[in-house]
């Protein structure tokens, strides 16, 4: 099983086109972005990038993981924020 925030990482490489890009969206360290990318692709048995100096590209088992879970992450981000604004209100 592979966890979402390694899908997001993924999703914001291949929406940005560059993990310098994508780390910056999602305010960590390129390193970072760099490992999440290898432990998914780990966890799932497949590369999901094609990686060079300066451009990334989304391999076919990585367009098909991000149109699978898409809605899964979107899910996941919305449950959060509900849980984050729970949190806010006094109970």
């Amino acid at each position: 099983m592979f966890s979402i925030e390694l899908v997001e990482a993924l999703r914001e490489v291949a929406h940005h086109g560059n993990l310098t890009r994508a780390a910056r969206a999602m305010r960590l360290s390129k390193s970072t972005i760099s490992k999440y990318i290898t432990e998914l692709e780990t966890q799932v048995g497949v590369q999901l990038l094609h990686r060079s100096t300066r451009v990334v590209l989304v391999t076919d088992a990585g367009r098909h993981l991000l149109e699978r879970s898409t809605a899964l992450v979107d899910l996941a981000n919305r449950i959060q924020s509900e849980l984050d604004a729970h949190a806010r209100s006094p109970t």
